[in-house]
Parts: structure tokens; C-alpha cells; sequence
């Protein structure tokens, strides 16, 4: 199978025909994997912060603690829009945020149990570099971190 030249993926983009484009994508799919089984997941991706220490240099979504601009979600607004991804025939949230130096592991408990208790939607969440940081902050292994994390409710992980 031939892969389009740079040249046509751009003009598809440009004259914004989502549905050729997503009509091409399915020709490509349908050849390695001819098998005719599609499957796919309705899902949100929510940060529940964008503070983070590590100023990573592809990002520019973080913020410092003290930016003005700096948030952590209330459970309040996290449960709206779980809602508003139910409302939209979503099954899935994915969890992100940044490393931030005041969240506790019990911040990430009580936050899984709280969607758990209230909503039945599977939660994606947490980049390795997350859960890095909250075994090391909590003086566990990124194993023991895992573990408790997905007792609390977390049903998968990235990558």
C-alpha cells in the first residue's frame, strides 16, 4: 500500500472535506484490516489542571502554580463535564494534567472514586510522566501507585 504524498494530505486538509478525508482513511483501513470489524470510543479528554513544574517545551498549555491563570478543577466543574460527555453518548474520559507540585495521591483517589460514585464511564487517565511523579511524591512505587489508582477507579492507562 502506497501512502499519500505530503502534497495531497495537505490539499485534503485545505479544502476541508472531512468526510473525503475520512472516506480515504477508511480505504487505508479497510486494506489492513480487511476483516470488516471496526471498533471506536466516544470520549472526552479533560485537564484537570495545567499546572505543571516541568516545562516541557512542546507544551504550551501549562502554567506555573502561582500563574493567574493556573486552575485545578472543582469536582463540581470535573462532573459537568462528564455529564455534558454522557449527554453526547461519550463512555470514556480521559484524565490529564500536569505535574503538579501541591496534588497528593489522595487528590487522585478521592477524585476516581468521586466520578466512580456518581457516573458509569470508564476512565482513561494519567500520563506516564503523571504517575511518575505521584508514586514519587507519595514515596511508592510507580507499581504500588498503579495499583491503588486503579482500586480507586482508574480503568486504563495511556500508551
Amino acid at each position: 500500500m502506497k501512502r499519500i504524498e505530503k502534497k495531497e494530505a495537505v490539499e485534503l486538509l485545505r479544502k476541508d472535506d472531512l468526510l473525503e478525508l475520512g472516506q480515504r482513511a477508511d480505504e487505508v483501513r479497510k486494506k489492513l484490516h480487511p476483516e470488516g470489524i471496526v471498533t471506536f470510543v466516544v470520549d472526552r479528554n479533560i485537564n484537570y489542571t495545567n499546572v505543571c513544574i516541568n516545562q516541557c517545551r512542546f507544551c504550551a498549555y501549562y502554567r506555573e502554580p502561582d500563574s493567574p491563570d493556573a486552575f485545578v478543577l472543582t469536582k463540581e466543574e470535573l462532573f459537568r463535564k462528564i455529564e455534558e460527555t454522557l449527554k453526547q453518548g461519550g463512555t470514556q474520559i480521559l484524565l490529564q494534567g500536569g505535574l503538579h507540585p501541591e496534588l497528593e495521591l489522595d487528590f487522585y483517589i478521592d477524585m476516581l472514586r468521586s466520578i466512580k460514585e456518581k457516573f458509569q464511564i470508564h476512565i482513561h487517565g494519567f500520563s506516564p510522566p503523571e504517575i511518575k511523579y505521584i508514586a514519587q511524591k507519595a514515596s511508592l512505587s510507580v507499581l504500588e501507585t498503579l495499583k491503588i489508582l486503579h482500586e480507586a477507579g482508574l480503568d486504563s492507562i495511556p500508551g
